[in-house]
């Protein structure tokens, strides 16, 4: 069977520099443009604040851009990301709760700043909000921040001595569930997706994670240390009748998970399911 076309090339997970991109959402889109996909969903952490000028710039060059985010969630001490696929940006209630989650990762800093300094680490926490530059603040950037100032040789140190779970600078998150991120979404307009699942590495926590979380679809393919992972979890999501979404995660060339556009992508057949769901 001859084909002369070539199918369109569609990535439902990426990132700009509005959260821990390297890339800026504007050259994100032309960077997405010269691997040949014309359709990808820009999906910050925690935020949509790039999402409107990818759209614009999108537009000139023949990219479509859908609006999307990759919420934070915690389920059996584990981060589990979900993603929301074509939300409405201007959405209050979706506003206010990333508002929300914002104030409350500003006020665990603060505490496990005054937890270190019990341990006579002092550490500002204005420098630990410099770290994160305006984006989602985290212990990433105490560990960066404490290195900075030398009160650990090594971000691992930070990890290994004061933020891990159970040691004493130890703050437990305030944060989502992931049943609560979906619904989140839901609300919003979105479709929810669980985030590349083959990196827990635990079949049965994925497995668990889904009898509880309301989520329409899984992302199978994505950047797994095995080919056989995206089987597996093709498998799990025709089970439970689940969309199967995919998606390069880019952060940028130079991150150290770095990945090549153009490569994991979604079916052009599910992204139709998909999209006959967005509701708006």
């Amino acid at each position: 069977m001859k084909v002369d076309y070539e199918p369109l090339k569609i990535d439902l997970h990426s990132h700009s520099t509005h959260s821990d991109g390297l890339t800026t959402a504007v050259d994100l889109v032309h960077k997405m443009k010269a691997a040949g996909v014309g359709l990808f969903a820009l999906t910050d952490h925690d935020t949509t604040e790039g999402v409107e000028e990818a759209v614009i710039a999108g537009k000139k060059i023949g990219v479509e851009v859908v609006p999307g985010i990759e919420v934070s969630s915690r389920y059996e001490s584990q981060d589990v990301h979900v993603l929301g696929i074509g939300v409405d940006i201007t959405s209050k209630a979706l506003q206010e709760k990333l508002a929300l989650m914002r104030k409350s990762r500003i006020e665990r800093v603060e505490k496990i700043c005054a937890e270190l300094g019990k341990l006579g680490k002092t550490l500002d926490a204005r420098a630990v909000f410099a770290e994160a530059g305006g984006k989602s603040v985290g212990r990433k950037h105490v560990a960066r921040a404490m290195e900075k100032a030398g009160l650990v040789k090594t971000q691992q140190e930070a990890f290994e001595k004061y933020l891990g779970a159970g040691k004493p600078a130890n703050v437990a998150p305030n944060e989502l569930s992931p049943a609560e991120a979906a619904e989140m979404i839901r609300l919003a307009g979105g479709v929810p997706v669980l985030a590349h699942p083959g990196f827990f590495d635990d079949d049965d926590l994925v497995e668990r994670i889904l009898d509880k979380t309301p989520v329409q679809g899984i992302e199978v393919y994505h950047q797994y240390d095995s080919p056989q992972k995206h089987l597996r979890y093709a498998g799990m999501a025709q089970r439970r009748d689940l969309l199967m979404t995919g998606g390069s995660d880019f952060h940028g060339e130079a991150h150290k998970h770095a990945v090549e556009l153009g490569v994991h992508l979604t079916p052009v057949a599910e992204w139709r399911r998909l999209a006959a769901r967005l509701v708006r």
